[in-house]
């Protein structure tokens, strides 16, 4: 049968869903790990095979889960596993290296707890400090205003003269490098960002609304003053497929 014979044979009675089983199996089954993030899916052929169905019912199938973020496409190396679950992400879209640095104003952050710390040993190394200096702490999740599932978890750690700030009003949801700026006039004359794929620990999946130990996207953001000393540290944490980067850059 031709594909066009098969895409025919899709319209008539009864042979409608077959495309709908095949892409729930294979939902299923990525959802299952049987293939997981960052496995190749078998080819078209050996789909069709396995599935007794036309190459074109198959691209059909394929076509749904592309459409849900779940896999793609990759040249010379096949269609790959991208994704556990369906879409529903918060596309944030770049066009400076300022706007890398802050959330944009549809989202906001809810404060869980605030403490005052001293970085331990491990801590100092994460916020580039001397063993025993004082922070406070702030957890906290970001949110959007028009969904109830957080987008992400963050660790804030600020030097205890600009703290006053996280007391502040805020309801532009600011991220605290941008209050500490307008507040107090302290400029950050320098970011680090570090970009890294981690996974859900067991303490955040509750309050993230995720699954332990599903892939997360983490970053890290350092942000020092004129005189070189890091005073803003951000450790945030965003399951798959709630949030992602999307920059653009024109050359002049």
């Amino acid at each position: 049968m031709t594909d066009a014979e098969s895409a025919q044979a899709g319209r008539q009675p009864g042979r409608g869903a077959r495309y709908l089983e095949i892409e729930a199996t294979l939902r299923r089954e990525i959802s299952a790990g049987t293939y997981a993030v960052g496995a190749r899916l078998p080819t078209e052929h050996e789909l069709c095979e396995r599935f007794t169905a036309s190459r074109f019912t198959v691209r059909q199938a394929l076509a749904g889960l592309r459409e849900d973020g779940l896999i793609e496409a990759r040249a010379g190396v096949g269609t790959i596993v991208v994704a556990s679950r369906k879409r529903d992400a918060f596309v944030h879209k770049l066009s400076s290296i300022e706007e890398l640095l802050q959330y944009p104003s549809e989202t906001y952050r809810q404060p869980l707890r605030v403490d005052r710390i001293v970085a331990s040993p491990e801590l100092a190394m994460l916020l580039k400090c001397k063993v025993g200096q004082p922070w406070v702490h702030l957890k906290a999740l970001r949110r959007t205003r028009s969904s109830q599932t957080p987008i992400a978890y963050f660790d804030i750690y600020v030097l205890p003269a600009y703290a006053g700030v996280l007391d502040r009003p805020n309801p532009e949801g600011a991220p605290v490098v941008r209050q500490i700026e307008e507040a107090l006039g302290v400029r950050a004359a320098h970011a680090q960002i570090e970009i890294f794929v981690g996974h859900i620990t067991p303490e955040l999946a509750e309050p993230l609304m995720a699954r332990q130990d599903d892939p997360a996207l983490i970053i890290i953001r350092r942000y020092r003053g004129t005189d070189g000393a890091v005073f803003l540290v951000t450790y945030s944490v965003h399951p798959e497929n709630r949030f992602s980067l999307n920059i653009e850059f024109e050359r002049r």
